[in-house]
């Protein structure tokens, strides 16, 4: 963990291990995670507490008053979790006491419970069994009750998502209108001289867009399928690009044969078939990289919740 990070939960006698750091601030239960490489949040705070709904619209109405600049927030059914950036580390964590005081303020005046509280039922933890849980990374305590009933209804949804027609051969339509827009916009940027993964990235976004609102399930075999149809449109939109210009050439010589035959008689001519061979590995390098990227993020949206 960066020494800045680390000196700052130490102020809070938070206790540090890895790029996390755990403990209570004002009597709170409080969680932290840093990463360095989340561009929009690398600080992250999570705060257990139990509040009533009309409660956590007065807590946010009044922490959004306080006009923070680089910070975001929503509330869990656990309590809130709290993002924090800023242009330097050290100009930002020399702002936060200030800003978790106003906070933790407005929190505690809205009558928000204590870390001596379960933040699901409210029921004090010292009466009843607890547990300590790990949730997105963050630490939060709370009745085991509360945990088995959680638990049981993750389990009940995880079975009905299971059980749940794949529906894949309506999903993969909307893949391939994802494909033919990825081709549509990687012809346009070739055009204009371009080869960029964004075409790649717009295929697998829609295709996986499309592919749920086509009814297909949202799983491993959606990002197989849309990253498959994504590739084969892109390595399509290279051929199709060059055998139109082969095409072309072939009018424009008095050659009145078809354009793929012509794309045949091209691939003869050692320059052509160099500069078509090397287009197509810079499309599949590209489309491979755009594919990866999206990749990563879908498979963080369709994670299934795990029993806490």
């Amino acid at each position: 963990m960066n020494k800045h990070f680390q000196a700052f939960f130490e102020s809070y006698y938070l206790s540090v291990e890895k790029n996390s750091a755990y403990g209570k601030i004002r009597g709170y239960e409080v969680s932290a995670l840093v990463d360095s490489f989340d561009n929009v949040s690398p600080l992250k705070l999570h705060v257990s507490f139990y509040a009533t709904d009309e409660q956590k619209r007065n807590m946010e109405t009044a922490i959004r008053n306080l006009a923070l600049k680089f910070f975001n927030m929503h509330f869990t059914p656990y309590g809130l979790s709290l993002g924090f950036n800023g242009i330097t580390v050290r100009g930002m964590l020399g702002k936060l006491p200030d800003i978790l005081d106003n906070i933790f303020n407005i929190i505690s005046q809205n009558g928000a419970t204590t870390a001596e509280y379960c933040p699901v039922c409210g029921n004090r933890l010292g009466e009843t069994e607890y547990k300590q849980c790990n949730i997105d990374g963050f630490k939060i305590t709370i009745d085991t009750a509360c945990v088995e009933t959680i638990n049981a209804v993750i389990s009940e949804e995880n079975k009905d998502f299971n059980e749940a027609p794949n529906n894949y051969l309506m999903g993969s339509v909307g893949a391939v209108i994802g494909g033919i827009v990825g081709a549509a916009l990687a012809i346009g940027l070739y055009m204009l001289g371009y080869v960029s993964a964004l075409s790649a990235i717009v295929s697998v976004v829609l295709g996986a867009f499309l592919f749920q609102k086509f009814h297909g399930k949202p799983d491993k075999v959606m990002i197989i399928i849309v990253s498959v149809i994504t590739l084969v449109f892109m390595i399509a939109s290279i051929f199709g690009i060059y055998i139109v210009a082969a095409g072309i050439a072939a009018n424009e010589e008095g050659l009145y044969i078809s354009a793929i035959d012509a794309f045949g008689i091209c691939m003869e001519n050692e320059e052509f078939s160099r500069i078509f061979y090397l287009d197509l590995a810079l499309s599949v390098v590209f489309s491979a990289v755009g594919i990866g990227l999206e990749i990563a993020v879908l498979a963080k949206q369709i994670k299934r919740k795990q029993n806490i």
